[in-house]
């Protein structure tokens, strides 16, 4: 058989599973559809044995919980969790179980004004988001959006159901997403989150953009 560049990877022979979970509705985009296709295709000639759920629905917080549970039922020892709205590299996947962390994700942009990026130091404060620079080692943060972050499957089997909820927060008057509520109940159980930053600037957010003469 012609060895080909996958032959020596650092995952050859493992037994390793993943989920890969996206909440999303009744369409994606199509740029989101060809990043998820390279991806599952390098992951898998990596030797891994790799599992895909959708949840098309309405509720975010049910869509979350179902996802977990799919991803329990075949015993994977990883979830890499992606929004709908997101592109990346074919080979994100690989890059992140590199580090060998519990949990390790990317920063990006969010889509509307002002544009900053989704994570935080401290997410007692909106102004501890971090910065998109590049480091060679990984920053902890307190609080990540999960449009594209990986963590253990057996995280959630420290965490009593609900794992995901809302939560009002008074002093700012909005709300807490359900997100930074997992994360919270991760790190009050020993978790540490981390970003790669240098991951994090090849991944993007999609939206919808409106041309007009206004923007000329």
């Amino acid at each position: 058989m012609k060895k080909n560049i996958y032959s020596s990877s650092m995952w050859d022979g493992r037994k390793l599973k993943v989920s890969i979970l996206v909440p999303t509705r009744d369409v994606v985009h199509s740029q989101f559809a060809f990043s998820l296709a390279q991806l599952i295709k390098t992951t898998e000639k990596s030797n891994i044995e790799t599992y895909l759920f959708f949840d098309s629905s309405t509720i975010l917080l049910n869509q979350r919980e179902r996802l977990v549970k799919m991803a329990m039922e075949v015993e994977s020892d990883y979830i890499l969790w992606l929004d709908s709205d997101m592109t990346f590299p074919s080979t994100t996947l690989l890059r992140l179980l590199s580090h060998e962390k519990d949990i390790v994700g990317c920063n990006y942009l969010k889509r509307s004004k002002p544009v900053k990026p989704v994570a935080y130091t401290n997410v007692g404060d909106w102004d501890s988001w971090v910065p998109m620079e590049t480091k060679d080692e990984l920053v902890k943060v307190e609080g990540v959006g999960m449009g594209c972050i990986l963590m253990k499957t057996d995280l959630f089997k420290q965490l009593e159901k609900p794992y995901f909820e809302f939560r009002y927060k008074e002093d700012t008057d909005d709300w807490f997403g359900e997100d930074f509520i997992l994360f919270e109940k991760l790190r009050n159980s020993g978790g540490e989150i981390f970003i790669d930053t240098l991951l994090s600037n090849e991944i993007g957010h999609l939206g919808i953009y409106s041309f007009g003469k206004s923007n000329q």
